[in-house]
């Protein structure tokens, strides 16, 4: 074989690559999302913020950042914006005058509970063909790579 010649990469059967496929459910399930929550007027990147503040309490902006797997430069406009419709607040810390802390307000919770409802919904629709033993082992494997990413410094 000549050394310049390139050799020719195996093909890859997108159907059965596993990060295609995650690829393809979240984008799809976020699609899917958009529709449902635009009639409270919020979005699938808010929800996900709201779900992080009301799960686990106030977070500084990098605790935000690793729940939510936002960048926190995305996250800090994200929050201009939920804390001007007075879902969020922002607050220094007392110690750290630095650090910012986000926390959900009580309309905030209100959103998030309605909006729950909603996610809740489709959610069932979209893990109704699957068994709990499929999803228990789904979320074992997913579990598993997370934390071998986190190990890796990801």
């Amino acid at each position: 074989m000549n050394m310049n010649q390139a050799t020719e990469p195996a093909a890859i059967d997108l159907e059965d690559n596993l990060f295609f496929l995650c690829t393809q459910v979240v984008y799809r399930r976020n699609a899917a999302l958009q529709g449902a929550l635009r009639p409270l007027g919020l979005m699938p990147t808010e929800f996900r913020v709201l779900s992080a503040l009301f799960r686990k309490g106030p977070l500084t902006m990098l605790e935000l950042a690793e729940w939510t797997a936002y960048e926190r430069t995305r996250l800090t406009h994200m929050l201009h914006g939920m804390e001007a419709k007075g879902w969020v607040e922002r607050t220094s810390m007392e110690h750290d005058r630095r650090t910012v802390v986000a926390q959900i307000t009580a309309p905030g919770r209100a959103l998030f509970a309605n909006a729950k409802l909603e996610v809740d919904r489709l959610t069932d629709v979209i893990i109704s063909a699957n068994s709990p033993k499929e999803l228990d082992q789904i979320r074992k494997g997913l579990r598993t790579m997370r934390a071998q990413l986190i190990s890796m410094g990801l």
